[in-house]
């Protein structure tokens, strides 16, 4: 059964990866693959090594992994290399395959116009976006919004 893991940097802001997850789970949902799951090179759990152990949990028996980048920069070229040589060490008959970044395609001309069609002022998108963002926080001190008012998880910040 194949499994399609999408890989992304992550972030330390709370709620980052909220895009990617939903991504995954209308993947699920829409029936594209039987597994569909995310990993993070940095800064969010699962790292690549935990999202394959947990995919072959599931009943994966090969896998592509997704790189959800715009560019083949230095994560795709660099470390999604070196992630995956760590997992083959533990997995060394598991069938691995890299799909290519998002790049060009036509279809992301209607999401760019989509996008385009909610342009608002700066100050609107960023105080709303930032309160979006809040009701995904996580006990993380490294997040922006950690202890701040739109964080929804409750820090004790030192006076």
């Amino acid at each position: 059964m194949q499994a399609i893991v999408l890989f992304s940097h992550g972030s330390v802001l709370c709620g980052a990866e909220r895009n990617l997850m939903e991504l995954a789970a209308f993947m699920r949902e829409r029936g594209d693959a039987p597994i569909v799951e995310v990993a993070f090179l940095n800064y969010l759990p699962p790292d690549l090594g935990a999202t394959i152990a947990h995919c072959i949990s599931l009943g994966a028996t090969s896998v592509v992994i997704t790189p959800y980048f715009l560019v083949a920069g230095k994560f795709v070229i660099d470390d999604l290399p070196a992630a995956i040589a760590r997992v083959r060490e533990e997995h060394p008959s598991l069938p691995i395959i890299t799909a290519d970044v998002i790049g060009f395609h036509s279809a992301m001309v209607d999401a760019v116009i989509g996008a385009i069609a909610t342009a608002r002022p700066a100050s609107a998108w960023s105080g709303e976006r930032v309160v979006e963002a809040g009701s995904s926080c996580r006990e993380n001190p490294r997040c922006p919004l950690y202890g701040s008012a739109v964080c929804r998880v409750h820090v004790e910040v030192p006076a």
